[in-house]
């Protein structure tokens, strides 16, 4: 154990902050790398140089898995909302326990549920590289995963 007073969460929030706000880093890679999207370090060092820079504003300034904004019609308030997008690239499109459709499905409710918002619809972002067969040899084309796999996440 440490003989290190606890610190308060004023202290810890204060610290997070101050992080947060530190200068931006400097790519250190020629070429994106499969650690970029893995979320990690080289992923905000990346969204941080190429992107926050450029499409900096208060509802991305957090950094967090989604958006969330107070909606507004004719002057008048609205309710919260969180918006969110996920995009994967993943060979095989079939592996064990899920596909690239219920990945990206799940990975879009899971950000807006760790906003601590509830999926109302869904987003979609689609990555085809040139040469993507239509069909392919699994039966495979692009369309959504069956309704009931995120269905159930709104209840």
């Amino acid at each position: 154990m440490s003989d290190r007073p606890a610190r308060t969460e004023e202290e810890v929030l204060d610290a997070i902050e101050r992080r947060r706000r530190r200068p931006v880093r400097k790519l250190l890679d020629d070429r994106i790398t499969l650690s970029h999207g893995a979320g990690g370090k080289a992923s905000r060092t990346l969204v941080e140089a190429l992107f926050l820079a450029e499409l900096r504003n208060p509802l991305l300034e957090a950094l967090g898995d989604s958006a969330v904004f107070q909606a507004s019609s004719n002057g008048a308030a609205g309710p919260r909302l969180a918006f969110s997008t996920d995009s994967s690239v993943v060979k095989p499109l079939f592996f064990p326990g899920g596909n690239i459709g219920e990945l990206a499905v799940n990975g879009t409710v899971n950000d807006i549920a760790m906003s601590g918002a509830r999926p109302l619809v869904l987003s979609a972002g689609f990555i085809l590289e040139e040469g993507f067969p239509l069909r392919t040899s699994s039966g495979w084309s692009p369309r959504w995963p069956p309704l009931p796999a995120w269905q159930a996440w709104r209840s």
